[in-house]
């Protein structure tokens, strides 16, 4: 009797399971169409129809989390495709008009490519699984990118303080990219793949490149802004004119932090690091000739070749000279313990810099100033 009472709800049940199952095949079935509508729509020659492909893509990643890896891969892919770098090299461009020619307008990517950049930057990483985001090699000049809502912005003079919202680009892959006059307004970049990529007079602004590889990268002109490029690596990269300063606004910023970072070999002929946090930088073979690095937080900096044990953090060449400071401008900057040895010094200002158990065996002082600077424990220095 028992058995005879069970059975209808038994057979209830399985009822109910072969209908959750048949209305799951036909939502992955719906998915799947929609899916290949949506990648018709991309390979259109009509612009409105990719659009309406593009944001097809956005809604089935809202909807099924589960395909988000592969259209992470296939929206990736379209901006290679539709902006990508020359196989000649990055774009010779004017720098100035010509006389009687109007200025030429700022260049921007295709709005269909910008279209793509928005919606990764309005996705959820976590659903990334192992699907990297990969523009090497793109064309992307002029490129704005960043999820703060214009209303916030308008808010900062009031406030007194930038968004804090991150557009999720964590170990983005934009190796050889060129990204010439970028700006980039809260970005998280970190773990970026930035080899060889073009990032002259590009505006980076409250981004976060901690780890990133920036080796050989341009980033001559530049303006950083409240950055965080804690442990990039920097090797050979070309900063020259770069501005890393905190500007003189009634905005709260933090200074630019570099700490730990690797420029070994960089150019950094004439950047203003102006405040910015460098303690236990490797700055071995860097050129920092005419730099100001007034207040700059260098405490336990390594500039010099006598230590050997830095050739083991150099991947990419080989340590040969230590860093050469001509001229640089170092009024109150924090030395302490940093390592000097055999640098080029010459005519560089130190005035008020804190000197204390710095290591400067070796280097040329020729014309340096050192008016109020703290020497207690400091080697190397005239008597």
């Amino acid at each position: 009797m028992l058995a005879v009472a069970v059975l209808p709800g038994l057979a209830a049940l399985v009822a109910l399971l072969f209908t959750w199952r048949e209305v799951r095949v036909a939502e992955q079935g719906q998915l799947t169409n929609r899916f290949n509508d949506a990648i018709t729509n991309l390979g259109s020659p009509s612009l409105d129809v990719r659009f309406g492909g593009i944001y097809a893509l956005e809604r089935i990643m809202q909807d099924s989390p589960r395909d988000q890896p592969r259209i992470v891969l296939v929206l990736s892919a379209y901006v290679r495709r539709h902006a990508s770098v020359p196989a000649t090299g990055f774009v010779k461009e004017p720098t100035e008009p010509r006389p009687g020619q109007e200025a030429l307008a700022a260049r921007r990517p295709p709005t269909d490519v910008e279209a793509v950049v928005n919606v990764l930057a309005r996705r959820s990483p976590a659903r990334d699984g192992d699907a990297p985001v990969d523009w090497s090699g793109a064309d992307l000049r002029g490129l704005f990118l960043s999820t703060w809502n214009v209303k916030d912005i308008a808010k900062v003079p009031e406030g007194g303080a930038l968004p804090d919202g991150r557009a999720p680009f964590g170990y983005v892959n934009v190796e050889g990219a060129d990204l010439r006059r970028a700006t980039l307004l809260g970005v998280d970049l970190r773990s970026a793949f930035a080899a060889e990529a073009n990032l002259s007079g590009a505006q980076l602004v409250r981004s976060d490149l901690r780890d990133a590889d920036l080796t050989f990268a341009d980033l001559s002109g530049a303006n950083i802004v409240d950055t965080n490029l804690t442990r990039a690596d920097l090797s050979g990269a070309i900063l020259r004119e770069a501005s890393l300063t905190r500007p003189d606004t009634a905005v709260r910023l933090k200074p630019n932090d570099l700490s730990r970072a690797l420029l070994w070999d960089a150019d950094l002929t004439g950047a203003d690091l102006t405040g910015v946090d460098l303690t236990e930088a490797v700055l071995v073979d860097a050129d920092l000739t005419g730099a100001s690095l007034v207040t700059a937080r260098l405490r336990g900096a390594k500039f010099s070749t006598s230590d050997t044990s830095l050739q083991a953090r150099i991947t990419s060449g080989t340590v040969t000279e230590s860093a050469n400071l001509t001229d640089a401008d170092l009024t109150g900057a924090d030395l302490t313990g940093a390592d000097l040895r055999k640098a080029n010094l010459t005519g560089a200002t130190l005035n008020g810099a804190d000197l204390t158990d710095a290591d400067l065996r070796g280097a040329r002082l020729t014309g340096v100033t050192l008016e109020g600077a703290r020497t207690k424990g400091a080697r190397g220095l005239p008597t």
